[in-house]
């Protein structure tokens, strides 16, 4: 699957931004790519800097149709999917998690440029029947910080991107931390306020 992987990357890296899209959409839903779509929408804007913030969003869409579909196959019967994937311990807390803070959990691994299990957050919330309103808004936010970030840091630091972006993970990894805390506060904020009338 991994030699598939790099075959589908390097095959489709010359049709430029649609090639980002597709290389999105099959990491997304089916093949995992890790770091694939990073490495060509960084390399893309470098190229052709002109393409970037196009590329960015055809990235993004790929990323939510891929998404989608997962989450869909998820939705009707993944449990088995899952449990493939995690223990029973693991499951337990997927579920306590998505209860608790929604579609929060799929912020961090949409929008942090780390190898995060993204995949298992994805059947996650199709398995335990998160609205689908709340997945598309998470995965857009997350992926379009993303994605749009790379590519203007690209733009900015061309070949030095991806040293840039590993020398500076730990203070995403504290921005992602805060934006989530001050989600989650706003959001019981405003479950409180309603369920007080």
């Amino acid at each position: 699957m991994k030699k598939f992987g790099s075959w589908l990357v390097q095959s489709v890296s010359a049709l430029g931004p649609w090639g980002i899209f597709l290389v999105a959409l099959a990491d997304s839903a089916f093949i995992p790519l890790p770091q694939g779509v990073d490495a060509l929408l960084i390399a893309q804007s470098i190229a052709q800097p002109s393409t970037a913030y196009a590329a960015a969003a055809l990235a993004v869409l790929g990323s939510l149709v891929g998404s989608l579909v997962l989450y869909g196959i998820a939705y009707r019967g993944g449990r088995v999917m899952l449990a493939k994937r995690v223990s029973a311990e693991g499951m337990a807390k997927l579920e306590r998690q998505t209860q608790e803070f929604g579609a929060l959990v799929l912020i961090p691994p949409m929008m942090l440029p780390l190898p995060l299990p993204t995949k298992i957050f994805v059947l996650a919330a199709g398995v335990f029947q998160m609205s689908v309103w709340r997945f598309v808004a998470a995965t857009l936010f997350g992926r379009s910080v993303r994605f749009f970030g790379e590519a203007a840091l690209a733009l900015r630091y061309g070949h030095d991107t991806t040293t840039f972006l590993k020398r500076n993970a730990p203070i995403a990894i504290g921005i992602t931390v805060v934006l989530i805390g001050g989600f989650y506060a706003i959001n019981r904020w405003s479950t409180r306020k309603v369920t007080e009338g």
